[in-house]
């Protein structure tokens, strides 16, 4: 709000104030100076129909000290007469009679052979003389009766003295007299009445703004000298505007004019010269009236104060474009157009608005960052920090955001040093990445990482550099392990971190893994990456002295037992209950050591996931136990679905079928002999339209069954416990005890069916047998 409140004043008093300084003599001079510059760049040629016969030293010289004879004057219009010149100014003031009356009759007489124009001698605007031309002291009646015409020859100067300005028409309201020049040229403009004029009111009317042909001598002169004594011809003299007048330095009137500092001033006749050319052509320098002239002034401002709104950060483009903008268009309306633009105001406006902007913007931002250093000051300490002790405050309130911000600076300046130690000290690798995979920096740990086998210390100076600047997924895209189950790595993922899942090895035989987690700032391109690398290499070691300790047992716990199966074949003769249970505990030790072997394999990560058709996994189970279940006399069912037989499923297909066969091993040595085990295959929808299918593969015993009990502890208590006791199994079933127990195998089940995303189910009845499920999902739902 205070904002807005500033900014509505800047445009509301600022074009008041440059309004009212515009009419101040400081910038009336400043436009002054600019509008003289502009004059001499619009000078024009001098018109050739204008003639001027000059009193100059010449002539001074040769018909002796001014003021001479008007019987001079007499024989000079007389010599003029035959040439037929348009129209001639005598550029004298004949208000007071000669010595000699007979020298007036003589000039007067002259006067009547040709158009000859006299002008007025202003006199006080004070003086009301009962003559037709008050205020103005007029020629003798004999010259002005013989006269074309009679009219004032008065300029206006300005305020510093510079005549830039005539008026076609000056005098009191009833007795307004035209300018000389304007009857000569025949341009006189009709009188304006002033009905708030009194009688003693002295009026100019009809401004002629001049526009100057050049310094003196621009108009073509001949010394009266010589036209007195027939020097000139009549072809240069004839139908010209004549103007006779002085122009010898200390003679006659000098008059000050715009082009004054550089050429110095101009004789009167020939401003005169340059006021009838003007008229004659239609020269005049308009000015605005005051309500354009107001809007002059006034708009470049508020077109400055709207930029400076939208685009603030560029005021002081902003601020001498306009300023420019104005002095230019000042300049092209003064050169094209004549018309004159005062620039000063707007120009010192803008140059004002631009200094407030800058002020109020500077002084907006000091606000800021006193009130954000205040605050960034008074922020607790974080975990590690050592908050200095407070020094007493500066005696000036000025230096208290300073004091502030410098403690601000000084606590962020530690936090960065201890983060930055802290993140070498760090012993897992870690980089920091920005959005295209480039290092931007990284830790000792890192550098030995990925650093080529180079060992450097905490404290090397070259940690932070040595990988500066390379892409991460190129510099460890070379280390990647293929994966296990022989799938190709994601190249279609949007974001390099997406690609980058896996495990890499290095040169020197480290392993390790990549995880990466965004942080980002106010700004896009504040954001980033933090990328941990931590070492597997320990885990991996494990892993393979695992591997070995499980070869080691499949092999050293199953031969035993296959040594002592093979003597016993040897020594048939041998007592037969003594051979039969010493063969049947060499097969329950060898049966012992596949199963664990199984379960092992089964909570390892080591599948190898492929497509997979489920129906040749059922196939190959039922081959793998009808070697036992004819030993059990007991017969096993395959019914597969034809829709199901062919499905692919994403599975470790050695594994499934393991877990079938202990299905289907368990269902066998729990049906009486002469029954059947059930495999069946079938094709389950979804729940949902949205839901994809999912396989079912059920195997059903005709055992003894189990109670609800039974069966809530067969699925779900822990592996190793055993489950409540069962009746007995009925004659020529199996032969083990009738405690169903839950071994090995079926552990290895419920982790296969975990691994596989499925679920595991099972349904008993005592006395009717029991049937379990599994229900793996079809590829569509990973």
């Amino acid at each position: 709000m205070r904002l807005v409140l500033e900014r509505l004043l800047m445009a509301l008093l600022l074009p008041l104030a440059m309004l009212g300084l515009a009419h101040r003599p400081g910038l009336l001079q400043l436009d002054a100076y600019i509008h003289d510059r502009l004059l001499i760049l619009a000078s024009h040629r001098a018109s050739p129909d204008i003639l001027i016969i000059a009193i100059d030293e010449h002539s001074l010289r040769e018909l002796g000290r001014w003021p001479w004879s008007r019987e001079t004057h007499a024989r000079l219009l007389e010599r003029l007469a035959p040439a037929a010149p348009r129209a001639v100014l005598l550029d004298l003031f004949l208000t007071e009679p000669s010595a000699d009356p007979r020298e007036d009759a003589r000039l007067a007489q002259a006067m009547g052979l040709l158009p000859v124009y006299l002008p007025l001698l202003h006199a006080s605007p004070l003086a009301f003389s009962s003559h037709d031309w008050p205020g103005f002291l007029p020629p003798l009646p004999d010259f002005a009766a013989r006269a074309r015409g009679v009219g004032h020859a008065g300029l206006a100067p300005d305020s510093d003295g510079v005549a830039r300005t005539l008026y076609l028409r000056e005098g009191y309201p009833d007795h307004l007299q035209p300018y000389v020049g304007a009857l000569m040229a025949q341009r006189v403009p009709p009188p304006v009445t002033d009905p708030d004029a009194t009688p003693l009111d002295w009026l100019r009317q009809s401004p002629l703004r001049l526009l100057f042909a050049g310094p003196r001598g621009s108009y073509r002169t001949v010394p009266y000298a010589s036209v007195l004594r027939g020097e000139v011809p009549a072809e240069l003299l004839r139908d010209k505007l004549l103007l006779v007048g002085a122009t010898a330095p200390g003679l006659g009137d000098q008059t000050l004019t715009p082009n004054a500092g550089i050429r110095g001033v101009l004789p009167g006749v020939e401003v005169h010269a340059n006021a009838i050319d003007n008229l004659m052509h239609g020269r005049n320098v308009s000015v605005s009236p005051p309500l354009w002239h107001a809007a002059w002034t006034v708009v470049p401002l508020w077109i400055a104060l709207w930029l400076l709104v939208r685009r603030g950060r560029h005021a002081l483009p902003i601020a001498v474009g306009l300023a420019s903008a104005c002095l230019l268009i000042s300049g092209v309306a003064m050169l094209a157009c004549h018309h004159w633009l005062p620039p000063a105001a707007p120009m010192l406006g803008l140059a004002i608005l631009y200094l407030l902007w800058s002020w109020r913007r500077l002084e907006s931002q000091f606000i800021y960052l006193r009130k954000r250093a205040q605050v960034l000051d008074a922020l607790p300490g974080g975990t590690f920090e050592v908050v200095p002790a407070r020094v007493p405050a500066p005696a000036d309130p000025a230096e208290h955001p300073k004091q502030a911000l410098d403690r601000a600076i000084a606590r962020l300046r530690r936090m960065q040093q201890l983060m930055d130690k802290a993140m070498q000290a760090m012993p897992v690798a870690m980089l920091i990445c920005d959005e295209d995979g480039g290092i931007g920096s990284g830790n000792a740990a890192a550098f030995r990482l990925l650093g080529g086998g180079a060992m450097p210390s905490h404290d090397d100076e070259r940690t932070p550099v040595a990988l500066r600047g390379m892409r991460l997924p190129e510099l460890i895209a070379p280390l990647a392990v293929p994966p296990a189950n022989g799938a190709p790595a994601r190249t279609d993922a949007a974001h390099w971190t997406d690609r980058l899942h896996g495990e890499y090895t290095t040169p020197d035989a480290r392993v390790f893994r990549l995880e990466a987690a965004a942080f980002s700032g106010d700004a896009p391109e504040d954001r980033g990456w933090v990328v941990m690398l931590p070492e597997l290499t320990a885990e991996r070691e494990a892993q393979r002295q695992r591997d070995e300790w499980r070869q080691f047992l499949s092999h050293d716990l199953r031969s035993p037992q296959v040594t002592i199966l093979s003597i016993l074949s040897m020594h048939a003769a041998a007592d037969a209950g003594m051979r039969a249970a010493i063969g049947r505990e060499a097969e329950r030790t060898l049966a012992m050591a596949e199963g664990f072997m199984d379960f092992a394999l089964a909570e390892s990560d080591d599948y190898r996931f492929a497509d997979t058709h489920i129906g040749a996994v059922l196939l190959d189970a039922r081959d793998q136990v009808w070697h036992y279940a004819q030993s059990h006399g007991v017969r096993v069912d395959a019914r597969i679905d034809d829709a199901a037989g062919d499905t692919l499923l994403h599975a470790d297909g050695a594994l499934l079928t393991r877990a079938i066969v202990n299905l289907l091993n368990n269902a066998i040595r729990h049906s009486p002999s002469g029954g059947s085990v059930e495999l069946r295959l079938d094709l389950e929808p979804g729940a949902a339209a949205t839901d994809a299918a999912r396989v079912r593969i059920s195997v059903g015993d005709q055992g003894s069954g189990m109670t609800p009990e039974q069966l809530d502890a067969l699925l779900h208590a822990p592996r190793g416990r055993r489950a409540p006791s069962t009746p007995e199994p009925a004659a020529g079933g199996t032969k083990e005890t009738g405690t169903r127990r839950m071994g090995l195998g079926f552990s290895v089940v419920r982790a296969v069916v975990q691994k596989h995303h499925g679920t595991l189910g099972a349904q008993s009845t005592p006395g009717a047998g029991t049937t379990v499920w599994l229900l793996l999902p079809l590829p569509a739902t990973h």
